[in-house]
């Protein structure tokens, strides 16, 4: 039997093979293509159609054909990422400074943790020695030539079968770096004839040719390239079966595409329908109820069982420390693997984000099976550039942008030396540097020298007018030491420099920041002379910081929690006008995801309080205002030392428009109160409601928003990812 490749139109083939099986008609070889391989390899595993149609619904194909890990399942560092509104999407950098790029756009870690288990974590000598003999077809990238698979391990057999170019990563085996079969043959018809067949039933799911008036852009002639280039050498095949002995079944399969996974049911039914429109013709070829009895039995005591681990070897890594694989490797001798446990272990592993792929092969020796770990570590490694976007507009007084690049160079050592830089341009600039040195491979003790240096103008609003706009400077340098604790968080805590410096840009302020009637006019004047024009201040002291992260998404969470807390306390300082007394600062956020029937949402508190350090500290401004900052207010509106904030948001996913999609519509409460508030006026708590339609985008957040609150000012806004 031949079952051809057509992507996720291929799981057609589990309908044919379940009418072979009821018509009685035994299949005494399976070769397969793509998803055809997928499928044979299945089948010949010794996996019943009945089996091979429960696994294809089950799976949740969406998560298999994604190259991410599930946000809570990524190490804290690789969070980072997500915090620092960069893109996604990880170039690498050369020494030489070129650009380098993943050679596939989606991983197969996970897809071969379902191949694992649709072979049972089986394996045999050859092919062959299978439940039903089977051949897996794929190309060489090199030549173009094709590859048959006929021995080794199956799995690897059925991901280079399946690895289109591109989309999935090349497969180096027995000398080849192999990609899809589909590339030279689609329909092996020749491989089956010398494997067994005398008779050839063969399956043609193969996407056919775009008409001319579907070939409008760029992607529809990549797309009619790719599928012309399959019909030219999947024709030849079909020409030669012989008419009165082979048979062709072709489902109906209309517009379902090669990308329709999630319509594994309805892929399957059409199959069915085929096969039974050949039903006449299948028929010649049927058993008697007792000798196809007798043909399942032998068959069933061929299907494959995973044998004992008598030998492990793990292929030779260039940068990444060996080591790091030991949890893995944690493999018991004698022992057949435990799937379930080990691909646990190497997804924990996996989540470090050095690797590319964590493959394994498992072949069959005399008296057991031999296990080895093929780690394909990022060949766009270990420099790494991540690019980021985002603007911003209320439609009156804010319009912001930022452009960020993300510079982090891994493996600095053998301990996992690791050094990151940030550049921010735009209204906000920031240059964030940091050198991460674990103490210990598993990072439960690390040290981390750092400085960044920020500029941003700060506004100063005044009865709800913007009156003035001050430059905004500050400077940090500390060393930290702390534990991380993989992918839950870590907590530091280290010696801190602070240096913070503003001057007024353009306006005037028409108040005094001392309302005391009782205050002399003198005293008033040299305040006002004091902030108005500049300031300045220099601090040092200690600092405490313990974050937990495990949030399923940072814009739109349904589930998990994230807190972040620190504490600073100053040992003394100085600003413009002379030494002042120390002071403390406590800052801490909580985020909590949850699901309310169809909806999802989080609840958001954070707070800065400080204490300490007199009338002259001008250290981190605290302000409300701006989208999802009490929103009805204009970006600052409301500035001052310390702060309360608090959101309750509810969105709702609109599937019933685009199925799966991560298009929202929801709302938000907010509520806020500055205290010391350079506007007194402002001092009080205020409301805030905002109705929104917000996008999950590769780019960050997208939101239409509007507000509304006790200002009595309604506010529009149009924001991709985060440029505060």
């Amino acid at each position: 039997m031949v079952l051809g490749g057509g992507g996720a139109r291929g799981l057609a083939h589990i309908g044919v093979l379940k009418v072979l099986e009821d018509a009685r008609v035994p299949i005494d070889c399976i070769v397969g293509t793509s998803i055809g391989a997928l499928v044979a390899g299945g089948y010949a595993s010794g996996r019943t159609p009945e089996e091979l149609i429960a696994e294809s619904e089950k799976a949740d194909w969406d998560d298999l054909l994604s190259s991410g890990l599930p946000r809570q399942s990524l190490s804290f560092r690789q969070k980072e990422l997500d915090r620092s509104g960069n893109v996604p999407i990880e170039l690498g950098l050369r020494d030489n400074g070129t650009i380098a790029l993943p050679r596939a756009a989606i991983g197969t870690q996970k897809v071969e943790y379902f191949l694992r288990e649709l072979t049972y974590g089986g394996t045999v000598a050859n092919f062959n020695q299978m439940a039903t003999p089977y051949r897996a077809i794929a190309t060489d990238l090199e030549t173009g030539e094709m590859v048959v698979l006929s021995d080794g391990d199956i799995v690897s057999a059925m991901r280079a079968s399946m690895a289109v170019p591109g989309v999935f990563p090349p497969v180096p085996l027995e000398g080849h770096t192999l990609v899809d079969g589909g590339l030279s043959r689609n329909m092996g018809v020749d491989v089956a004839r010398k494997l067994c067949a005398d008779i050839v039933i063969a399956v043609d799911v193969a996407s056919p040719p775009l008409k001319s008036a579907e070939i409008d852009n760029l992607f529809s002639v990549a797309d009619q390239y790719t599928r012309l280039m399959i019909l030219q050498n999947q024709r030849p095949q079909i020409a030669s079966l012989k008419s009165g002995r082979d048979i062709l079944i072709t489902p109906e399969l209309d517009k379902l595409s090669s990308s329709d996974f999630t319509k594994a049911r309805q892929l399957i039914e059409r199959g069915e329908a085929a096969a039974q429109m050949q039903l006449p013709e299948l028929e010649r070829y049927a058993l008697s109820a007792p000798a196809y009895r007798k043909w399942a039995l032998a068959r069933q005591a061929k299907q494959l069982v995973p044998k004992p681990i008598n030998e492990v070897q793990v292929a030779k890594l260039d940068y990444v420390n060996p080591d790091v694989l030991k949890g893995a490797l944690d493999i018991t001798p004698g022992k057949p693997l435990d799937n379930a446990a080990f691909n646990e272990r190497l997804s924990k592993t996996y989540a470090r984000g050095d690797f590319s792929q964590l493959d394994y092969e498992l072949l069959d020796t005399n008296n057991g099976q031999l296990f080895r770990l093929t780690p394909v570590e990022k060949s766009w490694g270990p420099n790494y550039l991540n690019l980021g976007l985002a603007l911003s507009t209320d439609f009156d007084t804010d319009n912001r942008y930022s452009l960020a690049a993300r510079y982090r160079r891994t493996w600095i050592n053998d301990l996992g030396g690791e050094w990151t830089s940030l550049v921010r341009l735009g209204n906000h600039t920031q240059f964030a540097t940091e050198f991460y040195q674990p103490l210990q491979l598993d990072g439960y003790a690390f040290v981390a020298p750092y400085f960044s240096a920020e500029n941003q103008p700060v506004d100063i609003w005044v009865n709800g007018e913007k009156v003035a706009q001050y430059k905004y400077r500050k400077e940090r340098a500390g060393f930290d030491i702390g534990s991380g604790y993989g992918k839950y968080g870590e907590v530091r805590i280290g010696f801190a420099y602070n240096n913070y410096r503003g001057a007024r840009d353009i306006g005037f302020i028409p108040v005094l920041v001392d309302d005391d009637e009782n205050a002399s006019q003198g005293t008033k004047d040299a305040q006002q002379k004091n902030l108005l024009d500049n300031f300045s201040q220099q601090d040092w002291g200690v600092r405490v910081r313990l974050y937990y992260d495990q949030l399923d998404s940072l814009d739109f969470p349904t589930e998990g929690v994230l807190f972040n807390a620190s504490a600073y306390q100053s040992f003394g300082g100085r600003s413009g006008s002379g030494t002042f007394d120390p002071y403390t600062q406590v800052t801490a956020t909580l985020v909590k995801g949850f699901k309310l029937g169809d909806f999802g949402g989080h609840v958001r508190l954070h707070g800065v309080m400080q204490q300490g350090g007199g009338d002259n500290d001008v250290n981190d401004l605290q302000w409300l205002g701006g989208f999802m900052n009490l929103s009805s207010y204009g970006y600052q509106e409301i500035i001052g030392d310390s702060m309360a904030y608090g959101r309750i948001a509810l969105y709702h996913p609109l599937s019933f428009l685009v199925p799966d999609s991560k298009v929202y519509i929801g709302g938000a409460l907010e509520v806020g109160q500055l205290f010391d508030a350079v506007d007194s006026s402002q001092n009080d708590l205020h409301v805030s409601g905002t109705a929104f339609l917000g996008m999950d985008t590769f780019l960050g957040p997208f939101y239409v928003a509007a507000a509304y609150g006790d200002n009595k000012k309604a506010r529009f806004y149009v924001m991709l990812g985060n440029p505060y």
